[in-house]
């Protein structure tokens, strides 16, 4: 008995390094999603000029992940752009993102759709800018403590497991 028990709590440390390392992964992935469509908002908005409802639209079906959920939730709100503005039709839009990505993709909604090409521009090249420099960031973090994170989950669940033999 007492040995399915360690056995069961080495597994369980595993399993909680594995877990944390699959976090770093998710977080990389998804901040690389919305580098993506930063990069195809920042293209749109340059070359085609594209109107809001369409561009959105569009970038949801050309998108992944958090990117084009974010996007498909945006067109969507789109339909009721004259009862509520832009910004409000974004913030709602991102509300289901996490925290760091609705700091780093927030900013946009108060300017997307309001100013000129050139300010939209800007705002999104800002954010392109900043999502990298985090995307780089977790990229970093899942190399330094991706394995470090397994491996002390996995120890940790070792040392109890010997304790409770």
């Amino acid at each position: 008995m007492r040995l399915t028990g360690a056995v069961l709590l080495a597994a369980a440390g595993l399993l909680a390094g594995l877990t944390a390392r699959r976090a770093m992964e998710a977080r990389v992935r998804r901040l690389t999603e919305l580098l993506g469509l930063l990069e195809l908002l920042a293209m749109e908005l340059s070359r085609f000029r594209t109107p809001m409802p369409e561009l959105f639209g569009g970038l949801a079906g050309r998108t992944r992940g958090a990117a084009s959920e974010l996007c498909a939730r945006v067109s969507a709100g789109l339909d009721t752009l004259g009862e509520r503005t832009f910004s409000d039709i974004w913030a709602e839009a991102a509300a289901p993102l996490t925290a760091e990505e609705r700091d780093l993709l927030g900013p946009l909604g108060t300017v997307l759709g309001r100013y000129g090409a050139e300010e939209q521009l800007l705002a999104v090249e800002r954010c392109r800018h900043e999502t990298e420099q985090a995307r780089e960031a977790a990229a970093a973090a899942l190399r330094d403590r991706g394995r470090l994170a397994v491996g002390l989950g996995a120890a940790g669940g070792a040392a109890l497991a010997v304790l409770l033999i």
